[in-house]
């Protein structure tokens, strides 16, 4: 899910023993409301603190509006909004089931979230297609048991949130970006606890915390 993930990826192999959308709980959309304001902001806060200094750079650059435009300026990544906002990725994720598959994934597990946050969601299913412990393609890895928690048979609601998680997957699968969770392979909501030993958390963005 997105700001409402339960548990989004499993802490070491594919086989983990954590959350099991076939038999666990159904997830409301009551719980992917987006980041309030002051949310955002102790994200950020955050986020300049966890992350490694090289691709910490903000700025202050324009967000995105309902209908895609340029409005008001906020706290992002520099050129992150930019690039997303230049971005037009609906042709090229309909016509490639991979890149499908990532803004799926994307939309169910972060939206609502931060930019730089998505994209560490969608990075680091990459990272798991490219680490060799997991299945060898990124609709493989989403469609892994017991590692995602949202209905694979959900279809993304066409608007604002879609067109940004399209633009993710590309940016992410044609590494247009920076790893904002360096290689980051596991993911949970800030809300819970999984026993993850031996995993080194590399940055807490929005809801989420990502390991390596």
């Amino acid at each position: 899910m997105t700001a409402g993930a339960v548990l989004l990826m499993a802490a070491g192999v594919p086989q983990a023993d954590t959350f099991d959308a076939s038999t666990g709980p159904t997830i409301s959309d009551d719980l992917l409301a987006p980041l309030s304001p002051a949310e955002a902001a102790a994200s950020a806060a955050v986020l300049a603190a966890t992350t490694p200094a090289d691709i910490t750079a903000a700025a202050r650059l324009a967000d995105l509006s309902d209908d895609g435009s340029v409005t008001e300026p906020t706290v992002r990544p520099a050129k992150l909004t930019t690039l997303i906002a230049s971005m037009d990725a609906a042709d090229a994720v309909a016509s490639d089931s991979e890149l499908r598959c990532l803004a799926t994934a994307v939309y169910f597990e972060s939206r609502g979230e931060p930019l730089e946050g998505q994209l560490a969601v969608a990075q680091a299913i990459i990272n798991r297609v490219e680490s060799g412990r997991y299945a060898s393609n990124i609709c493989g890895v989403i469609n892994q048991p017991k590692q995602f928690s949202y209905d694979r048979s959900r279809v993304p609601a066409a608007g604002r949130d879609w067109r940004i998680a399209q633009a993710i997957a590309q940016i992410a699968a044609k590494d247009m970006w920076v790893d904002v969770a360096p290689k980051a392979l596991s993911f949970h909501a800030t809300y819970v606890a999984p026993n993850w030993s031996g995993k080194t958390r590399v940055a807490t963005i929005g809801r989420h915390v990502f390991y390596r």
